[in-house]
Formats: C-alpha cells, structure tokens, sequence
C-alpha cells in the first residue's frame, strides 16, 4: 500500500533509525538502549523481562520497529508477558490486602453509623480497592489467561504496538501548559485551608452573583488523590487529542468542557459544592470516543476500545462514589466534548490527520486564553483571599 494512504504511525518512516553500534538491540521511550551483538542475546534480555519496552532494532531494518513486528518473537515476548503479569498479579495480590483491610474498616464503620449507603468512607475505600486492587489483578490473570491459550501470536497486536510507540514519541506543548494550572493552583492550596471555599464552585456563592467561580472551581482539588487522578488522565487524553486533532481543538475543548460541566452541576446538583479537572478530563474523552469513530482510518481498532474502557471504568467510579463524586460535572463535559466533535468534524476515510485552519488558530488561542486567566483567576483570588 502507498505510503500516503497509511496513518503517520503505520508508515515506513514513523520511527527513528536505529543506532550502528550493534546488530540487535533495545530501546525504551525514555531513549536507554540496549545493545546485543546476536538475535538469540537480545531474545533472552527480552524474555527475562528486564527494562521497559519499547522499539528493538535488527539488521533487516533501517529502523526501529515495534517487538511485535519482528518475525519469531512470539514465544520471547509470550515468556516475557508472563513474567510482567505474575510480579503484577503478586504486587495487586498484597494492594487487594491492604485496601480489602481499609474497606472492611470503612465498612464496619458504615454499619455502626447505619450509613452504609451514604458513607463517603466506604464510597472511597471501595473505589480504591476497584482501582488501584481488583482491576490490576484481573488484568494480569487476563494477561496469563491468554498467554497459555493454544495458538496465540503477537501479529494482531502490530497496529496497536505502533501507534502506542508512535503517540508516546510525538512532542506536545499544550497539555502541559493545561497539567500545570490545576498543579500550581494546588500547590497554593496546601498553604490555604480555605482555598475551596473561596475560589471552589461553592454553589449558593455562584448564585449569590459570583458566577467567576464556574472558571475557577475547576483548577481546585479535594485532595492529593483527586488531583493525580485527574492529571494523569488529562495527560494522556489531552496528548491523544492534542497529536491526532491538534492544538487548537484540544484547547476549545477544554474550555467549552469546563463550562458544559460547570452548567451542568449548577442546574443538576445546586446544594453540592464542586472543584475538580475532571469535568475537562470526561470532555476530552468524549470528544477522543466521537473525534477517532469518525477518524477510523487513524487509530487501530483495539485502541479505540481502549477509550470505551475509560468511559466504562468512569461510569462505576462514578456509581460507586455517587455521594461525592459529581457526576453531573462529568456528564456534562463529556456531553460538550463529544457534541464538539460531532460538530466540527465532519466523517472521513482519511488515514491524515486533519490540517489546522486558520479560524482554528484564531478560535483555539482564544479558547487558550481564557483558559489560562480561568487558572490564574483561581490563583488570585486564593492570594487575595488568604
């Protein structure tokens, strides 16, 4: 197939050529390398397990390539995957004892009080055993479970392998600027206990007048916990949407998702107090779920379900944390970010990204401003305020 007609992963030149210094070779994202003077050294550095995996190259390509591609290497990197998934199974193993002992806890806790369903403890403790216990552990069993399964190959996995390699290589300069607003506004709140409460979407103080605080609440957090999982998320969605769509995109969406997701609370929850990205967060993965069905041509299939996963994963963090968790803010960006993308993006068969015009420079740098006095807004007033 002509090169023109593949996605910018798939193609010949997606990745960089390889070093000179041997034969065989590795190389992780964070560019340490590796090198073997024979196929069967690099198949048993592989096989161990050792380093984190990313490109290997060898003498019959110019370039590096995805593990995947190299023919021969199912059975080194099936041993290798069963490696990773059993120090994972043993490390989720003593993560489930841990969170199941502060669950019974909270549990226990909940039953003295009678608040079983409306304790924030419990809602909490449940969701940390789901997140960071039970879903670790079912993955690696998933991952042994088809590693031992009869005429598995690695082939099928090609697309993916290199579009994951080809994403983590591309260079982005908008999603940090958005990573650091909600980091540099939390920093100020570890010195200002009353920092929510005077820059937090405190509702009756929106309604009183102070509708500012619909750009503000979102750069605030609850806590340590809120802000990582809110900025990991962001980082790896506004990378996605800031490669494949382009910057201006990422910055209307983030914008317009922080005001669907603070209207959206406003009239859904009117006695709840919200802070929090994550109404940012749930519109880029709207608008990434909407943007890439209509883009199917740029992003493997298997990658794509990725995606739904996350929504699936944010339905039952949503469920189980309902009493403190707000799901109207969630709902509404996602809502603004999928309707934005069903909007501006008309259905294409093309494997090319989409080219940036220039009312999408004057719109997206608009949009990035207000998001960045939105941030600095927040700053202020918790400076003022203390």
């Amino acid at each position: 197939m002509s090169e023109e007609l593949l996605p910018a992963w798939a193609r010949d030149d997606a990745f960089p050529l390889k070093p000179e210094d041997a034969p065989y070779g590795c190389m992780d994202q964070q560019g340490k390398s590796e090198s073997f003077e024979s196929l069967s050294e690099l198949k048993d550095f592989l096989a161990a397990g050792k380093s984190k995996l990313g490109w290997i190259w060898v003498p019959e390509h110019s370039r590096l390539i995805a593990p995947e591609e190299y023919d021969g290497f199912d059975k080194t990197l099936l041993k290798r995957r069963t490696i990773l998934a059993s120090d994972d199974q043993d490390a989720a193993k003593r993560t489930l004892l841990i969170l199941g002992a502060a669950f019974l806890w909270a549990l226990y806790a909940a039953v003295q009080n009678q608040a079983v369903w409306s304790s924030p403890s419990l809602g909490l403790a449940t969701i940390l055993l789901l997140v960071l216990g039970v879903k670790p552990w079912w993955e690696s069993r998933q991952t042994l479970a088809s590693v031992s399964a009869k005429n598995v190959s690695v082939k099928d996995e090609i697309p993916e392998a290199r579009f994951e390699l080809w994403l983590g290589m591309q260079k982005v300069w908008l999603t940090p600027i958005f990573l650091g607003l909600p980091l540099a506004v939390y920093v100020l709140q570890l010195f200002d206990p009353r920092a929510i409460s005077d820059a937090g979407l405190i509702k009756a103080a929106y309604h009183a007048g102070e509708r500012w605080r619909l750009f503000t609440g979102p750069f605030l957090h609850g806590g340590l916990l809120h802000l990582v999982m809110n900025v990991s998320a962001l980082w790896y969605l506004g990378r996605r949407a800031e490669i494949l769509a382009r910057w201006p995109h990422l910055a209307l969406v983030f914008f317009l998702s922080i005001l669907g997701a603070g209207w959206a609370t406003v009239a859904l929850m009117p006695e709840s107090n919200s802070v929090g990205i994550s109404g940012a967060v749930s519109g880029l993965l709207g608008f990434l779920l909407v943007f890439e069905t209509l883009h199917r041509p740029l992003v493997p299939r298997s990658a794509r379900l990725n995606l739904v996963g996350m929504l699936i994963l944010m339905a039952v963090i949503g469920t189980l944390g309902f009493r403190f968790i707000d799901n109207a803010a969630h709902a509404g960006g996602l809502i603004a970010g999928a309707a934005y993308a069903a909007i501006v993006f008309p259905k294409s068969s093309s494997p090319h990204r989409p080219e940036i015009l220039g009312r999408d420079r004057i719109m997206g740098s608009g949009a990035l401003v207000l998001s960045i006095l939105s941030g600095l807004l927040a700053f202020i007033v918790i400076l003022v305020k203390k």
